[in-house]
């Protein structure tokens, strides 16, 4: 299936992939909550889309979210109707939500399943795993990319838990790169400033027509700039383990006279 690209063309926080008389899709970028949270007058996306949306007499109604140091992609309703089908396909879990991840080490399996269960506590209301007890939650992967000291990777929701992604592959060992709420020794990363986790792609069903539509958006920038530095890296490690190696044959080779 095609997917619908964002454009990176466009400033400010949060940019409109597509939009129609039922839906609108944005990609947004990372610092920015999805919708409003108690006590917070820090700006979020729901409310600037209301102001978007107010010149057409609409707004904008919250179907799911993503962290607020996540980018990428969400979708909202104009609607109640809309609303109220889209909401229905995430409880069954049948929108396609994929993710890219940079997570820390190098992920050995070329593709897995994460299952765990989880639990919310009230400490910094942060996810943890249980052994019992607590809420399943399954994550797919495939390795895009190893580098490193890091691995990209491409993670696709079955579940759809506050903070999900990043709790598993902290479970896992492979905590996400910049994640300073649930790896402490992130918090000295100079490279990155927030999680590495970017919503890429998002494909369900239109509320009107029952049509499967697919949504894309880029790797931005800090991210992207990130990936090509590790590349930039292996290469030249590349390169000098391969000029070691013919100099240590050439010492090895037996001195003709």
């Amino acid at each position: 299936m095609r997917h619908k690209k964002s454009s990176r063309r466009h400033t400010g926080p949060f940019r409109i992939v597509h939009e129609d008389q039922d839906l609108v899709v944005v990609d947004k970028d990372s610092g920015l909550l999805t919708v409003p949270i108690p006590k917070s007058k820090a700006r979020n996306l729901k409310e600037l889309l209301d102001r978007y949306l107010m010149k057409r007499k609409g707004r904008a109604l919250q179907v799911h979210r993503i962290d607020r140091f996540t980018s990428g992609l969400v979708v909202f309703a104009r609607h109640r109707e809309a609303r109220e089908m889209l909401i229905e396909q995430f409880r069954a879990r049948t929108p396609d939500r994929l993710y890219l991840a940079i997570v820390r080490g190098v992920v050995e399996a070329d593709k897995g399943t994460l299952k765990h269960q989880l639990k919310l506590t009230q400490d910094g209301f942060r996810q943890k795993v249980v052994d019992s007890g607590g809420t399943p939650a399954i994550t797919h992967f495939h390795v895009r990319e190893r580098l490193p000291g890091i691995t990209l990777v491409e993670v696709r929701l079955e579940t759809g838990l506050k903070n999900q992604i990043r709790v598993q592959f902290q479970a896992a060992g492979h905590p996400l790169m910049g994640d300073r709420h649930y790896e402490e020794s992130e918090a000295q990363e100079r490279l990155l400033h927030r999680q590495a986790l970017h919503s890429w792609r998002l494909s369900f069903l239109h509320p009107r027509t029952e049509r499967t539509v697919g949504f894309e958006s880029p790797l931005p920038p800090d991210l992207s700039v990130l990936i090509d530095r590790f590349r930039d890296e292996a290469e030249v490690a590349k390169v000098a383990a391969a000029e070691a190696e013919a100099a240590a044959i050439k010492a090895a080779a037996p001195m003709t006279w």
